[in-house]
């Protein structure tokens, strides 16, 4: 038996962690899905479901190596635990693409335009959500994030992520039809497109990406009143420091020698933990904070630990003209939690020397968060990326998003910037503006279109002042949500199958 399937599986997958930022690679978002499909022809379902695993692992190896990071470096675990744990974690994310590969060449054996064009992108797409939803879900590197800077980005605001994620999967079908013919002597690739001539193929994959193009001009939101001026303190605490003892002080200090010079601002805004304390260890300086706020007539937010009985929770605070609270309610596995699933690892974060590492999670309803006369859809660290938190936070009115983060957990890695990109996906999903404000960067304002209007560098200590405004009005995917399409392409795999067993 040859391995050359799989080696060239590995690689396609540890190419289509280039796709996403910082390399934007975005074609690759469209070859390497195409090359999965393409080893996937005329496999096996078992051997589908290993090459659908390597991808995977070349995918996740590459694209979130940067767990390692915060386990190792700032969890202080031994080498062999940190690894340990990271090759788990890739590998059940790696698990996911086999199951897609399986289910697919499980149930349509053959290569018909009903397992191209529609099986192959729906369960590419109904697979990310899963991995997105199960196991408190971990929506992190969905295809559809790696487009914001192409045509296609105009139908996220009418498809979200998973839609796009469809379109982007039936692109690389659509490519790789269109190809077939130069790669039957290697591959057998052989379609059974009955009358789909190569015309129609090439017809649709431009109108498919004109079309998104067009759409992109669309405003589905617009906005309302005065700009409101917002300053943004990028700090750059050290993550090695921030919760030793002697520095906290320190940082306390450094953060309001930011700030003196800004007070001007509408919204002054403190990133994740800024306060390396918990809530009722900081009450007087909370009081001297919010005094300075409402004396220059301005409110201040901060990201804080906060303390309630017995539980922990990663907070957010509105000090000042405004006052309001927010808890965190998705945690970051490994870091702020450990899953129930991994039952070898029982005790295990008694061994990281992670701080604030047992949170709870926040309620899922929580009064809104209004502060400058905005209402502000409030998400912490990685909540940006769960489209269903962002989508709620439209339907109860958001004007503004946004996001606190501490992203020095991850070191000098693409972590830093695949969040920042992901935050662009739901700005532009939403027709909002977005606040994204991280410890040691990127920090950076979002238009509603996905663009970045102003940016911080990362690992530099500074302060981002802009004007941002209020968006009033709903984009279409806020309307149908993730729901809708998620029955809409179950439903569809439903019919092909029935279709496919009716014609055997």
């Amino acid at each position: 038996m040859t391995y050359y399937k799989e080696i060239t599986a590995l690689i396609a997958g540890s190419l289509l962690a280039f796709a996403f930022a910082p390399m934007d690679i975005y074609p690759l978002a469209i070859f390497s899905p195409a090359i999965l499909l393409l080893l996937w022809l005329n496999s096996s379902a078992k051997r589908a479901f290993i090459l659908g695993v390597v991808f995977g692992i070349g995918f996740y190896g590459i694209g979130v190596s940067w767990v390692f990071i915060s386990i190792h470096e700032f969890g202080h675990t031994s080498l062999f635990l940190a690894s340990l744990i990271t090759a788990l974690f890739i590998f059940i994310l790696g698990l996911f693409t086999g199951i897609q590969g399986f289910l697919l060449n499980r149930f349509f054996p053959n290569n018909t335009f009903i397992k191209l064009y529609i099986i192959f992108p729906s369960t590419w797409a109904l697979v990310e959500w899963l991995r997105s939803w199960i196991f408190t879900g971990f929506p992190w590197l969905l295809l559809g994030t790696s487009q914001i800077n192409t045509p296609l980005s105009g139908y996220a605001p009418l498809l979200g992520i998973v839609g796009m994620t469809f379109l982007v999967t039936l692109t690389a079908s659509l490519l790789l039809s269109l190809f077939c013919p130069f790669l039957n002597q290697r591959f057998d690739c052989q379609f059974d497109l009955k009358n789909f001539h190569y015309l129609s193929r090439l017809l649709v994959l431009i109108g498919l990406w004109a079309g998104g193009y067009a759409l992109s001009f669309i405003p589905w939101t617009h906005v309302q009143g005065k700009p409101i001026q917002i300053s943004l303190i990028q700090a750059d605490i050290p993550q090695e420091i921030k919760w030793e003892a002697e520095y906290q002080k320190a940082s306390l200090i450094h953060y309001l020698q930011l700030t003196k010079s800004h007070w001007n601002s509408r919204l002054i805004i403190w990133p994740e933990a800024a306060i390396p304390f918990l809530q009722n260890q900081a009450v007087d300086f909370l009081k001297r904070l919010d005094k300075q706020a409402k004396q220059h007539k301005t409110t201040l937010i901060t990201g804080i630990p906060i303390q309630k009985g017995s539980q922990y929770f990663n907070g957010m605070l509105a000090l000042g003209l405004d006052q309001a609270t927010y808890y965190k309610q998705r945690l970051v596995i490994f870091g702020e939690y450990l899953p129930w699933w991994i039952i070898w690892a029982h005790g295990l974060l008694n061994l990281l020397d992670i701080p604030m590492s047992s949170f709870s999670p926040g309620p899922s309803h929580q009064p809104a968060f209004t502060t400058a006369n905005a209402n502000i859809g409030t998400f912490i660290c990685y909540e940006i990326a769960y489209s269903n938190l962002v989508r709620h936070a439209l339907q109860d009115h958001a004007q503004l998003l946004l996001t606190i983060n501490d992203d020095a957990w991850f070191g000098h890695s693409f972590a830093l910037a695949q969040h920042l990109q992901i935050g662009q996906f739901q700005a532009l999903a939403t027709g909002r503006y977005l606040a994204f404000l991280s410890n040691t960067g990127l920090t950076a304002i979002v238009t509603p279109k996905g663009k970045i209007l102003a940016k911080l560098p990362a690992f530099e200590t500074g302060v981002l002042t802009s004007l941002i405004y209020k968006s009033v009005g709903l984009t279409p995917w806020v309307y149908l949500g993730d729901g809708s399409i998620i029955i809409f392409l179950v439903g569809l795999c439903i019919l092909c199958y029935a279709y496919r067993k009716a014609h055997i």
